[in-house]
């Protein structure tokens, strides 16, 4: 199975460096355009399902691309984005000011970071492993596309590649970007 992660497209907390979180912002002029720019991208793909994130911009992304590929989404809590906690909302500058032991821990050892309310690094890669066994299980060796959020992308790309979740920082994961990781087995 080949499984084709994409960002979604891009949001004004993307260009304000906040943590949106599950915030239901809408796609911005450029977002839509990368939308569809990527839906191109998955043309040349023999894709079988679109699966998507319940957050907003996900969706956004998903209609522009299941328009274009001729498939309908489904919507998949699995694949929602990162629980942040109390530093939803924030800027990264207003995290470091009111949190700075924590985000000395979130720079350095990601993985490391327990905070109340916000979910860990693990716990994310559990969620959406699940929800890949899922697929995987009934998809076979189809292509699969999943819209959805840059920690998702970050954690399972690190699982794949057999990687600590600490190097969570070093992987770049821009605006409707496309990442293929190929399963052989689950």
């Amino acid at each position: 199975m080949k499984l084709l992660l994409v960002r979604h497209g891009e949001i004004s907390s993307n260009i304000n460096k906040v943590y949106a979180g599950r915030s239901p912002e809408k796609l911005t002029e450029r977002g839509l355009v990368q939308a569809r720019e990527v839906s191109e991208q998955l043309k040349k793909y023999l894709v079988h399902a679109l699966y998507t994130s319940p957050v907003y911009r996900a969706i956004q992304t998903s209609e522009i691309i299941g328009e274009a590929i001729g498939l309908n989404f489904q919507i998949d809590e699995v694949f929602r984005e990162i629980e942040m906690g109390p530093w939803e909302g924030l800027s990264e500058e207003r995290v470091a000011e009111l949190y700075p032991e924590e985000w000395r821990i979130w720079l350095n050892r990601p993985a490391d970071l327990k905070l109340p309310g916000r979910e860990t690094l693990e716990d994310l890669l559990k969620r959406t492993l699940g929800g890949i066994q899922k697929i995987y299980q009934n998809a076979g060796d189809k292509n699969i596309v999943i819209v959805t959020h840059v920690a998702v992308v970050r954690v399972l790309l690190l699982w794949h590649t057999k990687q600590s979740l600490n190097l969570y920082k070093t992987i770049h994961v821009p605006n409707a970007g496309v990442f293929e990781m190929k399963l052989t087995a689950f």
